[in-house]
């Protein structure tokens, strides 16, 4: 029989675990049908005894279907997302002799350190203090500590603790990526208020946006875009300028986006949708994670569907997207 450890009293969970709920859709129902993809969608369930009311919910299941493609292909990783949330990470980190030490980050673009905490062992770690926050450099997918004196004595990140072997534990949270969530209430034309529902799963604020931040409000022909006066606060947004338009917010699954997302993104999603409804029935449906990585099966049925140029259509949008896992 093989050995069985005894559980521990407290479990040690991984500091990343509520990552794997923040997926997203990137377009929303509204937004496919109002691009020119001469794709049709309102009989998209068979049988249907409502075709306008379940067609949007099946086209909404396919965009959720084609934005976690978007993910999987751009991360590889189930926590991936493109939609600006808060990650957390732990490394092993070398410390140079110039005092400074660089965390890689698994996700960019990075907007934000939210906190970080370094230490010579997962027992013994202590936060940066706000004041030695100043010190940070920040990349699009790194970030580094400076180690330095202060008031005349060697405390700074790294003065008064040992190293293993040249190294120190950091764990640290981060945001990342693009501001994107739903907007949560109707808005009038001239507001400067508006309000989003939570971008990602469990979400109070909405991330990666600041004073200066440019949204752009997806409404069809009433689309717009509205830049921020000050950071949002929790889902509320201030905005400099007063909205043009009116904004009904229409029955769920269907949405009205705000969002920073690159276009090229949500092209890449409305691609991938069209593939998903092309390649209804067929052995295409069951997709490669990697898009890319598309055997030479796959690549034959979504030609006979006529499905193949949207995929290296978004094969070659989302190329700037791409990461890869890191530590």
């Amino acid at each position: 029989m093989a050995f069985v450890p005894t559980p521990f009293t407290t479990p040690i969970i991984a500091p990343n675990t509520y990552q794997a709920t923040r997926s997203a859709s990137y377009i929303s129902p509204s937004q496919y049908r109002f691009a020119p993809t001469a794709v049709a969608t309102n009989a998209l369930v068979s049988g249907s005894s409502d075709q306008q009311v379940d067609s949007v919910a099946s086209l909404a299941q396919v965009i959720a279907r084609a934005s976690s493609w978007v993910d999987d292909h751009c991360f590889h990783r189930s926590d991936g997302s493109l939609v600006a949330s808060i990650t957390v990470e732990q490394m092993w980190v070398t410390i140079k002799p110039t005092g400074m030490a660089t965390f890689i980050t698994n996700f960019k673009p990075l907007r934000e350190i939210v906190g970080v905490a370094i230490g010579p062992s997962p027992g013994s770690v202590y936060n940066i203090e706000q004041n030695q926050a100043s010190t940070i450099l920040m990349g699009e997918k790194s970030f580094s500590l400076v180690g330095g004196y202060y008031s005349g004595v060697p405390t700074g990140f790294f003065g008064p603790w040992p190293s293993v072997n040249g190294q120190m534990l950091g764990i640290y949270s981060y945001i990342a990526g693009w501001p994107h969530a739903a907007l949560a209430s109707n808005v009038t034309a001239g507001s400067t208020t508006i309000t989003v529902q939570p971008p990602v799963a469990g979400a109070t604020a909405l991330y990666g946006a600041y004073a200066g931040t440019a949204l752009t409000i997806k409404d069809g022909a009433r689309t717009e875009t509205v830049v921020l006066a000050s950071a949002p606060t929790g889902l509320t947004l201030n905005l400099v300028s007063p909205t043009k338009y009116a904004h009904t917010v229409p029955l769920t699954p269907d949405a009205i986006l705000v969002t920073a997302l690159p276009n090229a993104i949500e092209e890449a999603c409305i691609s991938m949708t069209n593939v998903l409804i092309k390649t209804q029935g067929m052995r295409a449906q069951v997709l490669p994670g990697s898009i890319g990585n598309s055997s030479p099966t796959q690549r034959q049925a979504m030609s006979r569907a006529g499905a193949l140029g949207d995929f290296d259509i978004a094969e070659q949008l989302l190329k700037p997207y791409v990461t890869v896992y890191a530590h």
